[in-house]
């Protein structure tokens, strides 16, 4: 039974290597940390940014798979859902100005006069998205 699951953490382990892999190769692939860092003048720390995401993906994984408890009161999670809501918001942020999603958009639905309003509400769609899931969270 021992060796069972110890094959069985050796799978899981790989698997979530592979997967992180995958996740940083494909960031890194289409170029959103440097075009991200481009718009903030930030590019001369590229490495150690980019070394920070991995450190922060890699204790929250540990953190998850040793199910380590974090007592944190009501305002670390304001600030750890802020926090994540900028990252999140950033990364999606870059990705459409790496794929130009918006020029693309802006042809497709002839909404070139009106673009100043659809980034508005899709800010204010994310932030009633972020409000809702910490409603939830809380």
């Amino acid at each position: 039974m021992l060796i069972r699951y110890t094959l069985l953490a050796l799978a899981c382990f790989a698997s979530g290597i592979a997967i992180a892999g995958g996740y940083f190769a494909f960031i890194s692939l289409i170029g959103i940390f440097p075009k991200l860092l481009e718009k903030v003048k930030g590019a001369r720390h590229y490495m150690i940014i980019e070394c920070l995401l991995a450190y922060g993906a890699g204790i929250a994984n540990v953190l998850y798979l040793f199910n380590i408890p974090l007592h944190i009161t009501w305002a670390g999670y304001a600030v750890i859902c802020l926090f994540g809501g900028i990252f999140v918001g950033c990364l999606a942020g870059a990705l459409t100005e790496v794929l130009n999603v918006l020029p693309i958009a802006s042809r497709r639905f002839n909404v070139r006069r009106n673009m100043p309003y659809v980034i508005y509400g899709l800010a204010a769609g994310k932030l009633v998205g972020s409000l809702i899931s910490v409603a939830i969270i809380m």
